[in-house]
């Protein structure tokens, strides 16, 4: 195909051509196939169309401007000193990409842009392993007030290891909210975390910026050389032709005609350039933005649970410290004992004690959230064990001694394990007890299947004997801890009492 170059940049190695059809095609310097001249306007050439842009460009004459025999039919269009408008540009049928190469690859620039939040994750990795935990965004105001209330309570209260879990939290919930902070809105994220590393792009971007100051300014100017123009002529009307004012103002008009005309043709020149550069950023953004968008929303859903998780899980932590804290403290003792406080030291126990000084009929909406704070960690502390072995006299043992260190926990027997773990989603366990050594059990593709189905729970051993297989197996499923078969009921009581509490 045969055109026109009416538009080309050293600065950028962008440019356009026209044919003979009115079509434009945007080429760069890279498809350029000739080595003894470089692009100039006007020079008429050959190229390959493809889609929007031009492919292996050659001169058909080199250097000049050969006359087109059609020209008379087919007159060129002049060029309009009218700023163009984006949603006035030319848009290609066949969708194809843009002449704009990226310098960075998606999945790179977003490693890159959450890097020190990955790297707090990875620090924490052993957190991940957790199933212990409680809802930090839920519990964060009352976790807060009760350890400040404590340590008016006992002024020596907080320790080193309390300070630090609780730096730990805090830190955690910073990164977390940072993180939901660059994430909320995914066109923003997509300027700042993708478009901002693309070297090409903020240099086009940055061209049409200056190019638009520029044509600012030539417009004022020619605006202004237009005004003077008009008053030297009414002037030069009043001269006597012959006179040597009129021979020097004659010869300013035509110097001030001539520097608005240049004027106005270079801002013809920068239009067209601009409305180049517009199509070509339009196109890089639209060309990006849905595999950005994809890659960006499955990145924000992995991280966003993991980062949950480390909060989660280290608010676990700082509450059971807290309330273990709280129960070797003698003025805490005496204080919850002349509140009438008899019940255990725990986050449960604390509120229920501060709602019952409520008035019910009169709870303000931060009232109301700790009422419903009560009940979730109310649902949080009723654990419900699923317990599989093939030793039925076992499976009764288990069940009367968790009765006895709790009857408000749920207990499940089983001795078929294919036929209870279907139902795992009704029963909802937190804890599954398992015997590694059941025959016709598959343990491993057990316990996969209980976290896919439960995410939250927390597997835990049972054997007659621990022995090297046993722990091999207890570290490679992250069991939470092994509890020995014991026919003595004390010493088997002993056991759930330490690993439940």
């Amino acid at each position: 195909m045969e055109g026109k170059i009416i538009v080309y940049s050293d600065e950028t190695g962008l440019g356009k051509i026209i044919t003979p059809e009115k079509k434009k095609y945007n080429f760069s310097i890279d498809e350029w196939d000739e080595y003894e001249a470089i692009p100039q306007i006007g020079a008429v050439v050959h190229f390959d169309p493809e889609g929007i842009n031009a492919r292996r460009i050659t001169l058909r004459q080199k250097g000049v401007d050969t006359p087109n025999p059609n020209a008379a039919n087919n007159p060129q269009p002049a060029v309009s000193s009218t700023p163009i408008h984006p949603s006035k540009i030319e848009k290609s049928d066949s969708g194809s990409p843009a002449i704009l190469d990226s310098s960075m690859e998606v999945e790179e620039c977003i490693r890159i842009d959450f890097a020190p939040i990955l790297k707090s994750i990875d620090e924490n990795a052993r957190l991940l392993e957790e199933n212990r935990r409680l809802d930090f965004l839920r519990m964060r105001r009352f976790l807060n007030t009760a350890y400040n209330n404590l340590i008016e309570i006992d002024h020596s209260f907080e320790n080193f290891k309390l300070a630090e879990i609780r730096q730990q939290l805090f830190d955690a919930y910073g990164n977390y909210k940072e993180f939901r902070a660059k994430t909320a809105y995914v066109q923003k994220a997509y300027e700042k975390v993708f478009l901002s590393k693309q070297i090409r792009y903020k240099e086009l971007r940055a061209k049409l910026d200056l190019n638009k100051v520029q044509i600012a300014k030539l417009n004022e100017s020619a605006a202004n050389r237009e005004i003077e123009i008009r008053e030297k002529s009414r002037k030069l009307s009043t001269l006597s032709p012959r006179s040597e004012e009129y021979i020097y103002l004659f010869n300013e008009i035509k110097l001030l005609k001539r520097t608005m005309v240049d004027a106005i043709h270079e801002v013809a020149k920068l239009v067209e350039e601009n409305r180049l550069y517009i199509d070509l950023l339009d196109n890089f953004y639209k060309m990006h933005y849905r595999r950005f968008k994809e890659a960006f929303d499955d990145f924000v859903r992995q991280y966003d649970e993991k980062l949950r998780k480390i909060q989660d899980v280290l608010a676990y932590r700082f509450d059971s410290m807290i309330w273990e804290r709280a129960n070797r403290s003698k003025p805490i003792q005496k204080y919850f004992s002349e509140a009438g406080i008899t019940d255990e030291f725990s986050a449960v126990t604390y509120l229920k004690y501060y709602i019952k000084t409520l008035d019910a009929s009169k709870l303000n909406e931060q009232n109301q959230e700790l009422v419903e704070l009560l009940h979730y960690l109310q649902q949080q502390t009723k654990k419900r064990i699923l317990c599989i072995d093939d030793d039925t006299d076992f499976l009764m043992s288990v069940k009367q001694v968790i009765g006895e260190i709790d009857r408000d926990i749920k207990v499940t027997l089983s001795t078929r394990a294919e036929t209870i773990l279907p139902d795992l989603k009704n029963i909802k366990p937190n804890i599954l007890l398992l015997n590694p050594t059941i025959r016709k059990i598959d343990i491993e593709a057990a316990v996969e299947y209980a976290r896919k189905n439960v995410p939250d729970i927390e597997i835990a051993l049972v054997a007659r004997r621990i022995n090297r297989d046993i722990l091999m197996a207890a570290k490679r499923l992250n069991a939470a801890a092994i509890i020995p078969k014991t026919s003595d009921r004390g010493e088997l009581k002993e056991q759930f009492r330490q690993y439940i509490a």
